[in-house]
């Protein structure tokens, strides 16, 4: 993959030289001095902002130093160029220029618009069909993302609702019961604030006196026991 894009470049290289007329803005980059070939062709469009052949050459020493957005407005640029072959490389550089920032969809688009220009550019064939291939590796990627995420969150709904369905339920069973000591407590409450009838209290004061009177009797022969007791053997 990133030898033949390698290999696209240098093809792109070449074909520059040919677009291009003999300067010292081409010798500086055929020399590889991307970035004195840059101020070369930025001069030029100074003083003629439309030459879509500086654009190309422009746009060319950016993508060179890694300036890749800004290669790309320089090759739109140069689209607006006449000649087919200028476009033609614009649209295959332009395609070059978003494959290298991962964007699939758009380097697709130009790549086919470059061989729309000229059917016989093996090298945009290659990197359509490559841009194409990757861009459908990155969508079944995110397919299969996308089931496993479901998937996940299908599973954590399950464990959820057993979790639930296996909790516990304490509550209405412990109710009746708190209900039952409640109802037991307000029971001797209510026993224990009832006043006590004069039949009640008579029938207390009878056992009292009972009680008493007995304690009385045992008391007498206890004393009796006991004199028993000490009296003299004669």
């Amino acid at each position: 993959m990133g030898n033949k894009i390698f290999i696209s470049a240098l093809i792109f290289i070449f074909t520059i030289s040919n677009l291009l007329a003999d300067d010292d803005g081409l010798n500086n980059y055929k020399n590889k001095k991307f970035e004195e070939a840059k101020s070369y062709y930025e001069q030029i469009l100074l003083a003629k902002e439309n030459d879509a052949a500086a654009n190309l050459g422009l746009g060319a020493s950016q993508y060179q130093l890694g300036d890749i957005p800004n290669a790309a407005k320089s090759f739109e640029e140069a689209l607006k160029s006449k000649d087919t072959n200028i476009q033609d490389r614009a649209y295959y550089n332009l395609g070059n220029s978003l494959y290298n920032q991962q964007k699939m969809e758009e380097s697709i688009a130009y790549y086919r618009k470059a061989l729309e220009l000229n059917p016989n550019d093996d090298d945009a064939k290659f990197n359509y069909e490559l841009a194409k291939y990757i861009a459908q590796q990155q969508q079944d990627q995110d397919n299969q993302d996308d089931q496993q995420d479901e998937q996940d969150q299908t599973q954590n709904d399950s464990k959820n609702d057993n979790d639930q369905e296996n909790k516990p339920q304490d509550t209405d069973k412990e109710e009746p019961d708190k209900q039952e000591d409640e109802e037991s407590d307000s029971s001797q409450e209510e026993k224990r604030d009832t006043p006590k009838t004069q039949k009640q209290m008579n029938a207390e004061a009878i056992l009292d006196a009972l009680k008493d009177e007995e304690q009385i009797h045992q008391k007498v022969k206890i004393a009796q026991q006991s004199s028993r007791k000490f009296e003299k053997d004669w």
